[in-house]
């Protein structure tokens, strides 16, 4: 990879779109040798459960923190100059009956949750000691394609394209009151792009859309959208005691820079649906 190239911390399971190189690299660890110099570095990659990182936070600390370290040596070592955009996530919020702005206060509730302020903690280490020109972007929830069904709008989906094609009547759930922020993975995408492209130095930028929906209402839209309705049955093992009760963002300093969702959640959620259906 040249200068200007973007580098991605990436797995090599899934099929990557034209002129983008894969490079397998565990985390936490040094960059491969093979891996040189870029202009952008997007660093994503963590252990992304809130659910499961209850059950293994000493992992969860390890990959997320040290793993995010080893992404900004690589930076700072091999890429003298490049934009660092660190993708952490609204999870280190709190709940809120508001709107969070990027200057509200944190309050990780999960080690997912802990170990990403952490990570934000790392990378302004780093950008004081070194001038890194660091970027961080805090993704409220977001969908699409390829997502696990360890999340809940494709365990949604996945559930009811298996009730429909076996004749289920059921759909099994956890909590369906808290509210979310969701938007569409192509939204997010752009989000990133626009961040890097136009973002200050230094600043912190809300992923979001300013919309709050309970589970319970995207639940419904994804039932009317596959034409069908369910009787919804409480999963033991999906509830969560941690679940934030409310999280909506102020996506105004984002919008400043020119971002706007274009993808509604209706049209997102019929994308997701239509996946699973080719999936199932």
């Amino acid at each position: 990879m040249g200068p200007g190239d973007f580098a991605c911390d990436i797995s090599d399971d899934f099929p990557a779109p034209a002129g983008v190189t894969k490079l397998a690299w565990a985390l936490p660890s040094r960059a491969p040798d093979s891996l040189g110099p870029a202009g952008r570095v997007i660093h994503l990659a963590a252990r992304s459960s809130v659910h499961r990182s209850t059950g293994d936070a000493a992992e969860v600390y390890a990959s997320n923190v040290a793993g995010t370290v080893s992404v900004l040596e690589y930076a700072v070592e091999r890429c003298p100059g490049a934009r660092f955009l660190l993708v952490s996530s609204s999870d280190v919020y709190g709940s809120s009956n508001g709107f969070l702005a990027e200057g509200s206060p944190l309050a990780p509730r999960s080690p997912y949750a802990g170990s990403k302020a952490a990570a934000e903690t790392a990378a302004r280490q780093f950008e004081a000691s070194s001038g890194l020109d660091l970027l961080i972007a805090r993704p409220f929830p977001h969908f699409g394609p390829f997502q696990s069904a360890d999340f809940v709008l494709p365990a949604f989906a996945s559930r009811i394209v298996r009730a429909l094609r076996h004749g289920g009547r059921e759909i099994e759930v956890g909590n369906l009151a808290p509210v979310r922020d969701f938007t569409y993975v192509s939204d997010v995408v752009a989000a990133y792009e626009v961040i890097l492209d136009k973002g200050a130095r230094g600043e912190v930028y809300n992923v979001c859309s300013g919309e709050g929906r309970s589970i319970g209402e995207m639940l419904g839209l994804l039932f009317r959208i596959a034409g069908a309705d369910f009787r919804t049955v409480a999963g033991a093992s999906l509830a969560r005691p941690s679940d934030i009760l409310e999280q909506v963002g102020d996506p105004a300093k984002l919008e400043r820079l020119g971002w706007r969702r274009s993808v509604s959640l209706e049209k997102g959620l019929s994308e997701l649906l239509g996946w699973w259906e080719g999936m199932t």
